[in-house]
């Protein structure tokens, strides 16, 4: 790959750290300023479900402007969106109402920006090269995920919520500059944007999706297993907040961090033979699920650091080979609208299992587990935060589940064979 695409992996890691601090420190600072998971829940759902709607139209925009302009001018509105709610929490006016609007915007250009950004990964590298680039930028988040929680917390313990969003913006304008390096690429409008024409485009992806039964296959699954991991996304920091402080979940989420640099590693140097093995992406996803199981056993960050590291390292490969695949098989003319259409069928269940999440953690928490201590406690413990960790436990059973039963897929056997086709040429 081009030295240039390594500058780029950089710039990026550093932007997407400060990113990873800002949200891991507004989660805190959520959970701190309500005590409940279900004002987490609210705050997620709104930005996952704004990011279900609105994403096609992203796609259509990656698909018709110079995507690299996009994506700077994506990451400009949310450093200003960063900057006003640092200015609300300077001057203690920052509640959680005013935070739905912003959640609002965030679930629009987020979105939006991880669209275009995908798109522009697959114009920079060559067909062959998709996996390989896929596993490197997977590690540019993993480094994100690993560093932003620990730096997170650290500077949330002595500047607060202001403070950390500082550091976010000065990286987000560091990741802009290592982007201008790379030069957009001429996008072929064959009309105007118009309602009317945003509806064709739309149209004219979906049936091209309609003819990729692997890639449709694929994405389907995936729908289903990231409407459980949005419960774990609401679930685990109420559920390690019961039984130890900021630092204990600042912990926890860098090991998993830590295992998506591994998995991003691994993912790297084995990029030719993972390249269209979904076979590797099946397994992947049992492991994923297992880890689930162990971190709901018991309250103990070792266990939770071991979840983590399971769940990270599958993650990551599976998330490359799904990745590369679908940079394989897109061309650049579908390209933007194609990953669109990904991301929105892949994440239009996660908001249904964020906004279930916190209520009935809730529910298990404070009511359930306590009157059924005796039946659950042999699974997942004693304490504080176990009725969270008992649906913990229900979302890893049912994500095994759902492995299993898909692990002779006719469709994903063919598109194994499909993208090993058009990477081997």
């Amino acid at each position: 790959m081009s030295k240039k695409v390594y500058l780029l992996w950089f710039g990026q890691t550093v932007s997407w750290t400060g990113s990873a601090m800002s949200f891991f420190a507004i989660g805190v600072w959520i959970y701190e300023t309500t005590g409940k998971a279900s004002a987490l829940s609210s705050i997620l759902f709104i930005v996952a479900i704004v990011g279900v709607i609105t994403g096609p139209f992203g796609g259509v925009l990656a698909d018709r402007f110079p995507r690299k302009k996009l994506i700077i001018s994506f990451d400009l509105i949310i450093a200003a969106l960063m900057c006003l709610i640092g200015y609300l929490a300077l001057n203690d006016m920052l509640t959680l109402t005013l935070l739905i609007p912003f959640a609002l915007a965030f679930g629009v250009f987020e979105i939006a920006h991880w669209t275009t950004w995908s798109a522009f990964l697959g114009d920079v590298v060559k067909k062959n090269e998709v996996t390989k680039v896929s596993a490197l930028f997977e590690s540019a988040e993993a480094i994100s995920v690993l560093i932003g929680p620990i730096g997170g917390a650290f500077i949330y313990s002595f500047f607060g919520l202001t403070g950390v969003i500082l550091v976010d913006i000065v990286t987000c304008f560091f990741g802009i500059a290592t982007i201008t390096f790379f030069k957009s690429s001429k996008i072929e409008v064959k009309s105007d944007l118009s309602i009317k024409n945003v509806y064709f485009d739309l149209i004219e992806a979906y049936n091209w999706l309609k003819k990729q039964k692997g890639l449709l296959s694929l994405v389907l699954i995936l729908g289903i297993c990231n409407f459980l991991w949005g419960f774990t996304q609401v679930l685990l920091p109420p559920m390690i907040l019961s039984f130890t402080d900021a630092r204990g979940l600042g912990i926890v989420e860098s090991s998993i961090g830590l295992a998506f640099l591994l998995g991003s590693i691994i993912s790297l140097r084995l990029a030719d033979k993972l390249q269209g093995n979904l076979k590797v992406a099946i397994y992947m996803g049992l492991l994923g699920g297992i880890s689930l199981i162990l971190g709901s056993l018991r309250p103990s960050i070792i266990l939770l650091c071991i979840h983590g590291i399971i769940n990270g390292v599958s993650g990551t490969v599976q998330y490359t080979v799904s990745s590369g695949a679908w940079l394989a098989i897109t061309t650049e003319d579908i390209r933007g609208r194609a990953l669109a259409l990904r991301g929105t069928i892949a994440q239009m269940l996660r908001p249904l299992g964020v906004v279930i999440a916190g209520p009935l953690g809730d529910y298990l928490e404070f009511d359930f587990y306590p009157n059924n201590i005796e039946l659950l406690s042999p699974f997942v413990g004693l304490g504080h935060g176990r009725g969270y960790a008992f649906l913990f436990f229900i979302v890893g059973i049912l994500y095994v589940g759902i492995w299993i039963l898909n692990f002779n897929n006719k469709n994903l056997r063919n598109l194994s064979r499909q993208v090993k086709e058009i990477t081997n040429n």
